[in-house]
């Protein structure tokens, strides 16, 4: 069943926000899609909308909405604006924060919510499922080719909660010196799991993103990710 665009009301101001509702009238968990440089396009709108129709209530802010606001295309122009936003990644870093921090306070008023909430981040988004996590409490979080995972080693240790992190082989987010980093941050975590797809770029789980999508790697991160949502599914206690 397709989301809606709604208002979230902050500290900061007002921004955008896609939401996603499924069709039972049981209770569900909150999630958070926090999304790449290029906003809350097609690509993240029906993930939203696939998770809603499994079960859960999702939630996709726009972190840009205080200067290129909005979802961008996958063209050379959009390429372009996103470059910029990307520059910015330190502020949109903070401000992104409080807007997650917005949005899952949303997503638990909801009557429909559980009380649990786990993040599932996309490239520049992908910080934002350890920062759930660690900071604001989270049941999980899950990153799909997370860029600038070496800003946030200190609160991937923090986490004791499940994570499911995935990055291809060939991602240049994920540098060759990085990766035992993270295996190292995470090491303590049992319940932290980290998957590299051999022969996959950056952006492999969006279809508009041509030149990286892998259609077989990106079904089996999303495979690998679901035991770890049905688990939220269990009411809080």
């Amino acid at each position: 069943m397709p989301g809606h665009d709604i208002v979230i009301a902050s500290p900061d101001g007002s921004f955008d926000c896609y939401l996603s509702a499924p069709a039972s009238a049981a209770k569900a968990p909150g999630i958070v899609m926090a999304s790449t440089v290029f906003g809350v396009d097609a690509d993240l709108r029906k993930m939203c909308d696939d998770l809603a129709d499994q079960g859960f209530l999702v939630a996709a802010p726009d972190f840009f909405w205080r200067g290129d606001k909005g979802p961008l295309p996958r063209t050379e122009e959009g390429s372009k604006r996103a470059g910029a936003r990307a520059e910015d990644r330190a502020g949109l870093a903070a401000s992104g924060t409080r807007d997650l921090e917005a949005t899952l306070d949303l997503l638990r008023q909801e009557p429909g919510c559980n009380g649990k909430t786990a993040v599932i981040g996309l490239c520049f988004g992908g910080p934002f499922a350890l920062i759930g996590a660690a900071k604001f409490g989270c049941a999980a979080g899950a990153a799909f080719h997370g860029s600038v995972f070496g800003n946030h080693l200190d609160e991937l240790a923090q986490i004791r909660v499940p994570l499911s992190l995935h990055w291809g082989d060939e991602d240049f987010a994920l540098p060759a010196e990085l990766l035992p980093k993270v295996r190292a941050a995470t090491a303590a975590n049992r319940d932290a799991e980290i998957y590299i797809y051999p022969g996959v770029k950056h952006g492999y789980t969006c279809p508009s993103q041509s030149k990286a999508y892998a259609p077989d790697a990106a079904k089996l991160t999303w495979a690998r990710t679901m035991p770890m949502l049905e688990r939220l599914k269990t009411p809080q206690k």
